[in-house]
């Protein structure tokens, strides 16, 4: 009886000392956070029905959104993280045409595919991560300003304008890394950043004019911080 309540009492020792949560395969990672866009914008110049003109371009301003990130461990170490969030809004602006305009709105969602690396030790409280991926951003609700179709009926529009900007697909690239707290360190704080490949082709359909095209690279660095918590 001595010997088996001296086991018990050993093995329940046992497993309090080794950590609950950890990055270990069969983990599950849930993280929720504050998430910033900030685009690095390359543009052509605008280019009216096939014509460029010269010392135009296109620009985008950044956007927030609440982050969402969701990663399984297939096995010790390396796991795949999904990264979604509320829909982003951004401003877009024309630069040229005799002024730099407000050009209208969009919004987009960028789910994001990742395989990351966890390079420490799985009980670690400190854990930092990499990750390469792939990136699908849909643009949708776009909307042309006041301002741009003031511009534009002042070029001989016969009617509003309407704004259009293609899908994209990229790679992603990140680093985070999180803190854990609590009794078995399955909260954490999160810090994360990713780098993502997103090109875009913005189309201003203008009734009378003619049809405003630019080729437009976003290559944002999207930064997100928040909570999580390890299953």
């Amino acid at each position: 009886m001595n010997t088996l309540v001296k086991s018990t009492a050993l093995g329940a020792a046992i497993a309090l000392s080794t950590p609950a949560f950890a990055y270990e395969q069969g983990t599950t990672i849930l993280r929720l956070g504050a998430a910033g866009v900030n685009p690095d914008v390359s543009s052509s110049a605008l280019s009216l029905s096939g014509t460029q003109l010269p010392g135009t371009a296109a620009d985008v301003d950044n956007g927030a959104a609440l982050g969402i990130t969701a990663a399984y461990l297939f096995r010790d170490h390396w796991g795949v993280e999904l990264l979604a969030a509320t829909p982003f809004k951004h401003e877009l602006s024309a630069k040229g045409l005799g002024e730099t305009f407000d050009l209208g709105e969009t919004k987009h969602l960028p789910p994001t595919l990742m395989l990351q690396w966890f390079p420490l030790d799985a009980a670690s409280s400190v854990q930092p991560y990499v990750g390469l991926g792939v990136n699908y951003t849909k643009f949708f609700e776009e909307k042309i300003s006041g301002e741009a179709d003031a511009v534009f009926a002042s070029l001989g529009a016969t009617g509003g304008a309407d704004l259009s900007l293609d899908s994209s697909y990229g790679i992603a690239a990140e680093a985070g890394v999180d803190f854990g707290f609590g009794a078995q360190k399955q909260w954490m704080l999160n810090l994360a950043v990713w780098w993502i490949d997103i090109d875009t082709e913005a189309k201003v359909d203008v009734p009378g004019v003619g049809t405003v095209t630019a080729d437009v690279e976003l290559d944002p660095l999207v930064y997100m911080a928040g909570l999580g918590y390890r299953f």
